[in-house]
């Protein structure tokens, strides 16, 4: 009995280390990942402020179209407003040749 309780204990033992040896593995695991989910939030932070920008971008982008589109409206005004103008003028001008 007394080599039985012997085996029993260097069993014991052998389990015990084995089960240290495989906390630390764990324990060094659990330090890697959290190292890359630190990069991970790192990285998702990078991005949000570059999302953020490109929005701010686009936004300026779409204003500047809407400027320019407007210009463009105003010059077409302004050109069927002097085509108008030049037509008027021509229809006056025939009034006064014709009194």
């Amino acid at each position: 009995m007394n080599q039985e309780l012997k085996d029993l204990i260097k069993q014991l033992e052998t389990r015990v280390r084995q089960l240290i040896l495989q906390q630390g593995q764990l324990q060094e695991e659990q330090d890697k990942l959290r190292k890359q989910l630190g990069e991970k939030d790192d990285e998702i932070l990078k991005l949000q402020a570059q999302n953020e920008e490109l929005k701010q971008q686009y936004s300026r982008l779409k204003m500047a179209k809407y400027i320019d589109m407007a210009d463009n409206d105003i010059k077409d005004m302004r050109g069927r407003i002097r085509t108008m103008v030049r037509d008027i003028d021509r229809c006056i001008s025939m009034l006064k040749v014709t009194e």
